[in-house]
C-alpha cells in the first residue's frame, strides 16, 4: 500500500493530466480490493488470476515511474509477508486436479439430484448399498478429468473398479458418497477425490465437494486445508462433554452394537449426528463443523479424502487400536478428531467393538 501511495504522489509531482490523477485513485483501490478480497483467492488460499495480474501491473508502473532502485526500497517497506511474492505452483497440481475432478463430477450429480424421482436403483449388496446411473455418470464424470490431465496415472473408483497406470500415483473417487441420502433427495451426500502414493500409500491430495451446501474442501499434504479458499483447522474442543460427534452404524456384523455405542456416546458427549456420508464427516471435522467423526466399515473410497482434510487441517485420524498417519487405516474402522479428544472417544468405544473390529 506504501508503494500504491508512493506511485499517485508521484503522478501529482510529474504533472500528470487532471483527468489521469482522477480516475487513478479509484483505479488503485479497485486493485487493492481485487488482491486483498478473498473473492480473488484460489481454492487454496493463494492470490487469484485476476488478483496476480492486478499486482504485477501496478509493479510494473511503479518501476516505471520511480526506477527500479526506488520501487524496491519502497516495496522492502511496505510489511508483506515475504511468502506473498513467491510465485504459486502451477494449477496442474494434484489438489487442483482433485478439485477440478471433483468439481465435473459434482455438476452431473447435481443435474440428476434435481430429478432423482426418475433414476433408476438397483442394489449392489444389499438394501443398504444402493446404486444408479447418477453414480456411473458421475464418475465418468470424474474419470473423464483425471484421464486428460493425468493419462498415466492409475484409478480406482467405486463403481468402475481399477484401471492400472504407469506414474506411480493412484487416485481414488467415490462419486456420489451417501448414495441412499442422494436418492432420497436429501442434502448430505458429497462427492471425493484423492490421490495416493502407490509406492507408500500416503494420500497426498484430496477434494471433498459437498454441492447442494456449496463447499468444496480440499487439502494438499504439507499445506494446510482449506474450505471454499479460506484455510480451516479443526476446532480446540478439549473436553468430551462439549463435543459433537458424527457417526455412522458400520457393516452388517457391527450394527449389532450400534445401539450401545450410541447410548455410551451420547452420555459423555454434547450430541451426536448421523449424516448420510463419511465423506462429508471427515470434512466436518476438518472444517471445525463437528468435533469427531466415528465411521467403521469404510471403503478407502470413502475416506482417502477425508482422512488428509483432517490431518493438514490439525486433526488425528486412526482406528481404535492405532494411528494412521498420511494413511486410512485398514481396518476400514476410521475414527477423526482433535488429538484432544480422539484418545478418549477410543477409550468409550473399544470395549464395545472389540469382537467386532
Amino acid at each position: 500500500l506504501a508503494g500504491v501511495g508512493v506511485l499517485y504522489t508521484s503522478l501529482i509531482i510529474s504533472g500528470a493530466p487532471r483527468p489521469l490523477l482522477g480516475v487513478t485513485p479509484w483505479l488503485l483501490l479497485s486493485g487493492a480490493y481485487l488482491f486483498f478480497s478473498s473473492r480473488s483467492l484460489d481454492t487454496l488460499g493463494r492470490p487469484g488470476v485476476l488478483a496476480r495480474a492486478v499486482k504485477s501491473c501496478l509493479q510494473a508502473a511503479g518501476k516505471a515511474v520511480l526506477g527500479d532502485p526506488t520501487w524496491a526500497a519502497v516495496s522492502a517497506g511496505d510489511g508483506d509477508d515475504p511468502s506473498e511474492h513467491v510465485e504459486p505452483p502451477p494449477a496442474t497440481e494434484l489438489v487442483d486436479i482433485a478439485r477440478t475432478a471433483a468439481t465435473a463430477g459434482a455438476h452431473v450429480a447435481m443435474r440428476w439430484w434435481a430429478d432423482h424421482t426418475r433414476l433408476e436403483v438397483q442394489q449392489k449388496r444389499g438394501p443398504r448399498d444402493l446404486v444408479s446411473k447418477a453414480d456411473h455418470e458421475t464418475e465418468a464424470a470424474i474419470r473423464k478429468v483425471l484421464a486428460q490431465l493425468r493419462p498415466d496415472d492409475s484409478v480406482l473408483g467405486e463403481e468402475g473398479g481399477l484401471i492400472d497406470g504407469t506414474s506411480g500415483i493412484r487416485w481414488i473417487i467415490d462419486p456420489i458418497d451417501g448414495t441412499t441420502s442422494y436418492l432420497y433427495g436429501r442434502p448430505d451426500w458429497a462427492v471425493s477425490v484423492a490421490a495416493v502414493q502407490c509406492s507408500d500409500e500416503t494420500i497426498v491430495a484430496g477434494a471433498v465437494v459437498e454441492p447442494v451446501a456449496g463447499w468444496t474442501t480440499c487439502a494438499q499434504r504439507g499445506r494446510g486445508t482449506y474450505l471454499n479458499g479460506r484455510r480451516v483447522r479443526v476446532n480446540d474442543e478439549v473436553s468430551l462433554d462439549h463435543a459433537l460427534v458424527e457417526i455412522n452404524f458400520g457393516r452388517d456384523d457391527q450394527r449389532e452394537v450400534a445401539g450401545e455405542m450410541v447410548h455410551e456416546l451420547a452420555t459423555r458427549v454434547r450430541d451426536l449426528r448421523r449424516g448420510g456420508s463419511a465423506a462429508s464427516a471427515l470434512a466436518h471435522v476438518a472444517t471445525g463443523r463437528a468435533d469427531a467423526v466415528w465411521s467403521p466399515g469404510l471403503q478407502p473410497w470413502d475416506c482417502a479424502a477425508g482422512v488428509l482434510l483432517v490431518e493438514e487441517a490439525g486433526g488425528a485420524v486412526g482406528d481404535l487400536r492405532e494411528m494412521a498417519a498420511g494413511l486410512w487405516p485398514g481396518s476400514g474402522d476410521v475414527l477423526a478428531a482433535n488429538p484432544a479428544l480422539l484418545d478418549a472417544i477410543r477409550t468409550i468405544l473399544a470395549p464395545i467393538y472389540a469382537m467386532k473390529v
